[in-house]
């Protein structure tokens, strides 16, 4: 079984005989685990050079502890994104187990309780939304990757807030936004500032690193994936907004590994007047501002990440409220 709802640590831990983390490569499970928050009785990670480390507390262990728990009842507590990958390793083992995707873990001493996003980011979206009163508000998420995992969109699901179109040309990550997202539109194609057509996707080797994928070719060769494609559609963010959009979204957030400029300075801003734009800057900080002010935004706020752009009109807006 799946979990796809956020669900108590304290209802898992008296579920199940043993809780099993899988997965320390990038951050995701150093920066929100610790013992205190709650108790894993094992962690594994594929890396063999991990195997032995204490991260977190905890002793990295490959996946052979998984033969001291055939017959019993095991959740696994899954890290990364790749869960579809990590699947079949644990079935190599357990056939009968039941997962949960890390984010969902409802911690009440979790300092980040609150936020599936990197820095925040769904929680400012979600502040908007309320101080400006908008009603059943629409928003793009261009460049999703997992629809929980260090996304900025899906406390808006979890709020109620269903209206969202969801842009991804990963396969994978389109099949888990069906299982978490139902009731979100979901587009299996890449967005561009161009016409559009077929496009090379350039997909990441590292294993803590899938779903960081590209169109760009000198990205990939920088980083050394550019041998790892596959084909895909690419679509112009206009028409993908006219095909799907029944009104201007009020929040766009664009994340596509490099593609953002390009995508941001095509949009018919004046067509789809949204009112909040989050989008990653990477150093062309200048560039973009000179470009979003031609359009009409200004500098919202930054995130560690992420530069949030606001429509000049909508700034207004909040500066006028009544404060009570």
């Amino acid at each position: 079984m799946r979990y796809t709802c956020k669900t108590n640590i304290n209802e898992l831990r008296t579920s199940y005989d043993y809780l099993v983390g899988w997965g320390a490569g990038r951050d995701e499970y150093d920066r929100r685990y610790n013992l205190s928050l709650y108790q894993l009785d094992y962690m594994i990670d594929a890396a063999e050079e991990n195997w032995g480390k204490i991260r977190c507390g905890i002793k990295m262990e490959s996946q052979e502890i998984l033969k001291n728990l055939v017959g019993k009842k095991v959740c696994f507590i899954i890290y990364p994104n790749i869960e579809l990958e990590i699947m079949p390793e644990i079935e190599k083992y357990l056939k009968e187990y039941d997962f949960i995707a890390s984010r969902l873990i409802d911690c009440p001493q979790a300092p980040y309780l609150h936020s599936y996003a990197t820095a925040n980011e769904d929680i400012i979206f979600a502040q908007l939304i309320e101080t400006m009163g908008i009603k059943n508000p629409l928003y793009v998420d261009i460049g999703v990757c997992h629809p929980v995992v260090r996304n900025n969109t899906y406390l808006l699901y979890e709020k109620g807030y269903t209206n969202g179109i969801l842009i991804e040309p990963n396969g994978n990550m389109c099949e888990l936004a069906q299982i978490y997202r139902p009731k979100n539109k979901i587009v299996e194609a890449g967005a561009s500032g161009d016409e559009g057509g077929i496009l090379r996707y350039y997909m990441n080797h590292q294993s803590s690193l899938k779903g960081y994928n590209t169109f760009n070719q000198e990205v990939a060769e920088r980083e050394g994936f550019a041998d790892n494609y596959k084909d895909v559609p690419v679509m112009n963010i206009n028409r993908i907004l006219e095909e799907n959009c029944t009104k201007a979204p009020d929040i766009i957030d664009i994340d596509t590994e490099s593609m953002d400029f390009e995508i941001l300075e095509a949009l018919d801003t004046d067509r789809f007047r949204v009112k909040l734009i989050c989008v990653e800057v990477w150093g062309r900080e200048a560039e973009f501002s000179q470009m979003m002010e031609k359009k009409g935004y200004v500098h919202y706020m930054s995130t560690i990440e992420n530069t949030l752009y606001i429509a000049k009109e909508a700034a207004e807006q909040l500066r006028n409220r009544r404060i009570r």
